[in-house]
Formats: structure tokens, C-alpha cells, sequence
């Protein structure tokens, strides 16, 4: 590598660590993509013989990519916390959906069943479009976005309503067509003003319905009915970041805008989403990436842990806005500090919340991941949908050694568990 190459490299590491690392005089746009029910090994660029995503492989390859990401073990509370930077805990957003006596009650007030959700979440401080709209940016939600509307949230757009459970008409984008992302981009264009897409379609997601010439690429090679039909979903959904990433270079964009993809839990194609609701790592792990051409510095990291708490600090600091203190995430392209982290956190809980001013009373099970350490500790409660993995004792796995959990170490390390346990609950204590 030349002196003069060199040179500009240490230069653009030292300038990504600084705070405000965008121009001020022109703002990033900033593309958010997020599959749903996606196994973190399902990708090319993760290491799969069988998942054909030739789009996302070159994505990531062009970007700062966490190979050990995590999120949420089911929808609602990722997405959650994508829109507020917090933990499960903190947002007040543990699970999917109210619990049935609960529902009944809000309906004898005359009231819809979602509205206590929306209130809570609405409760949260900063939220991510809202902030957005404040800094001057138009935005678009497409896709899911569970308990309110896009506009509640800050949105300028969007194609969700109270509707839909989890994003009435937006659960079309993706598999009907990407034109209502295009056609919002043109006008934000036209406008002179700086852009913010949430792509979040119903992608791998059940219904597993894909085209047909999809569908034929994974027949006869040895694969289950349903996995067959999960992965060629997962080509769907790389086709349509690869039409979504073709539109930005057609149109001169993709220099200026930050594009950050995570998926929102994870699946398991032979098992069949028994991994949905899991705290194991099939159903809370996924890759992380950020590209922004010119700034971020392309590389993979399969040490590093990285959050979808991280996602908010992320884009503020692209956007030059300024990141709370009290926010627990971390810069993903400030790769210095990331590098330094020790510990993340993960919470599941029950799809129906048993309590939603009360935690810990729909909580099954809490995560810390201490560099390689993993400790699963249950909570209260058992699941509630039959088709959750949780432990019932304390587990402890070697991540490095095991990587798919197959050797539980507690009764071996006791101390490694005191230790992390005290980690649960010096975070849970902190209420971030």
C-alpha cells in the first residue's frame, strides 16, 4: 500500500471515532433494512453452502460488518427497541401482544387493544424518526412497525396503520413491489432534503410463499418441504435489497447515504421458527453491517459484540445529532470504542405480556454475552406459545468452542456464572 494510501486511511479511522462524523453541509440520507425471522447463519457472507444472497454478500463486503450482532428474540420488542435505543426493560415493550384479560379490559373502556402499547411506547425519549424530523430529514416507514402509526412515531410517511397488527398495508412492500420507497425518494430528492427509509418488509417471514423459479433452485437438494421454501424466501428478500441498491447507484445516492442492515430475530429453516422467542443463538444472533462509501472503511470483525442498541447512536451520529448520555448503545463505525465493549444484553419474554407496567412478570429468560461467555438465566415465567427453546435451570456455554450451544457449563464454572449474574443485575438495576 502507498505512503499517500496509508496516510488517508488512518485519516478517515481517527476521523470516524470523532463525534459528528458527518458533514453538517451535507447530511447523509440513511437506509435502514431489517429482515424478519431470518437465521444469522443464513447468508452467504455468513458462511451458508445453501442460502443464495449474492446482493447482501456484496453489501456486506462493501461495509464495517459485526459478524456477532444481537437483538431481541422476537419482533415487537427488536423493533422497539431499534425506534428508542433501549432494552426491553426500559422501553416497556415485552412481547407482542397484550395478554387476552387485558385486551377485554381496554375494550370495556371503549378503547382499541393496542392503545396501552402505543402509550408506552409513545412514553420513550428520544424516539429515532422523531429525532429525524427535528434535524430536518423526511422519512418513509415501510413494513412492520408494530403498535402505532408511522406518523406517531414521527414519520413524515408511511404505510402503517392502526389498522394492521404489526403494519396493515406496508406488509406488501417487498413482496408486491419497492415503488412507494422509489417514488418517496424522488420527492425527498426533489426537495433538496436529506432522506430516511425503514425498510422492514415481511421478509423471510412466514407465509413462506416465494416465486416458483425461486422455489425450484432449493428443491432436490436434500432439503425439508419448509426449508426449501424458508430459504428461497431468503433469496426474495436479497433480490429486493439488490433492486433497492441498484435504485441508489441509477440515481447517484449510494455515496451519500448509510445504509445499516440487522435482522429483527432469528429462525431455524429445518426446525421450522422454533428458534422465534428463543434465547439461544439462533434466535437472538445476526450479522450487523454499515456501509457508507468513502466514510466507513469496509471491514469484517467476528470478535467485536454489537447491538441493535447501537443502531440509534449510529445514525445520530452520521445525522450530527447529538446521543443522549443515558443511551446504552455505542457508535457501530466508532470501531475503537465498539472493540473495547466486554458485555451485551439480551431479554425475552412472553408473546403475551402478562403485565405491562411490570416487567419481570412476562419475563422467561435474560442473556449476557461476556466476550465468548454466554450465560442464559430463566425468569418468572414459562412460555406461553409452545413454541419456544428456553432452559428451565441456568445455562453457560463457550461461544468460541460451541457455538450452537450444545454443552452447558454451569455446574463446571459456577464462579463464570456468579460473575455473570452479577452483570444481569447491575444492567437491570440501571434500568437502561
Amino acid at each position: 500500500m502507498k505512503l499517500m494510501t496509508c496516510f488517508a486511511v488512518i485519516f478517515a479511522s481517527i476521523s470516524l471515532a470523532a463525534p459528528g462524523w458527518a458533514d453538517e453541509a451535507t447530511p447523509p440520507n440513511v437506509i435502514l433494512i431489517l429482515s424478519d425471522d431470518h437465521g444469522f447463519p443464513d447468508y452467504g457472507f455468513m458462511g451458508s453452502e445453501v442460502a443464495r444472497t449474492p446482493n447482501l454478500d456484496r453489501m456486506a463486503a462493501e461495509s464495517l460488518l459485526y459478524t456477532r450482532g444481537y437483538v431481541m428474540p422476537v419482533c415487537s420488542p427488536s423493533l422497539a427497541s431499534l425506534l428508542t435505543g433501549r432494552l426491553p426493560h426500559s422501553h416497556g415493550i415485552t412481547g407482542n401482544d397484550l395478554s387476552q384479560a387485558s385486551i377485554e379490559a381496554e375494550n370495556a373502556k371503549g378503547k382499541l387493544d393496542r392503545d396501552p402499547l402505543s402509550q408506552r411506547l409513545l412514553a420513550n425519549s428520544p424516539i429515532l424518526p422523531q429525532s429525524l424530523d427535528d434535524a430536518g430529514y423526511v422519512s418513509f416507514q415501510t413494513g412492520k412497525l408494530w403498535n402505532v402509526t408511522a406518523e406517531e412515531v414521527g414519520f413524515t410517511q408511511g404505510m402503517t396503520n392502526r389498522e394492521g397488527r404489526h403494519g396493515g398495508e406496508g406488509l406488501a412492500i417487498g413482496r408486491k413491489s419497492m415503488d412507494p420507497i422509489y417514488k418517496f425518494i424522488d420527492s425527498a430528492v426533489d426537495q433538496e432534503k436529506p432522506f430516511f427509509v425503514w425498510y422492514a418488509p415481511l421478509l423471510p417471514h412466514l407465509p413462506h410463499n416465494p416465486p416458483e423459479e425461486l422455489l425450484a433452485r432449493y428443491q432436490d437438494q436434500g432439503l425439508s418441504p419448509g426449508a426449501a421454501k424458508y430459504y428461497a424466501m431468503v433469496e426474495w428478500f436479497d433480490q429486493t435489497c439488490g433492486e433497492l441498491d441498484d435504485y441508489l447507484d441509477q440515481n447517484d445516492l449510494a455515496d451519500n447515504t448509510v445504509v445499516i442492515y440487522l435482522a429483527d430475530n432469528g429462525w431455524d429453516a429445518e426446525r421450522q421458527g422454533r428458534a422465534k422467542l428463543s434465547p439461544f443463538e439462533l434466535g437472538i444472533r445476526t450479522p450487523i453491517f454499515v456501509r457508507w462509501p468513502g466514510k466507513v472503511q469496509p471491514q469484517r470483525d467476528e470478535t467485536t459484540l454489537a447491538s441493535i442498541l447501537d443502531v440509534m447512536p449510529t445514525i445520530f451520529s452520521a445525522c450530527g445529532i447529538e446521543v443522549p448520555d443515558d443511551l446504552p448503545g455505542l457508535n457501530l463505525v466508532d470501531h475503537q470504542e465498539m472493540q473495547k465493549r466486554d458485555t451485551v444484553f439480551v431479554e425475552g419474554y412472553t408473546h403475551d405480556i402478562a403485565d405491562l407496567d411490570k416487567p419481570e412478570k412476562s419475563l422467561v429468560t435474560r442473556v449476557v454475552i461476556d466476550g465468548w461467555n454466554k450465560l442464559v438465566v430463566p425468569g418468572s415465567r414459562r412460555p406461553d406459545k409452545g413454541y419456544t427453546s428456553a432452559p428451565e435451570s441456568v445455562e453457560l456455554f463457550d461461544l468460541k468452542s460451541d457455538p450452537l450451544e450444545k454443552q452447558n457449563l454451569a455446574a463446571e464454572q459456577p464462579q463464570v456464572v456468579d460473575q455473570l449474574k452479577g452483570l444481569l443485575k447491575t444492567r437491570w438495576d440501571a434500568g437502561e
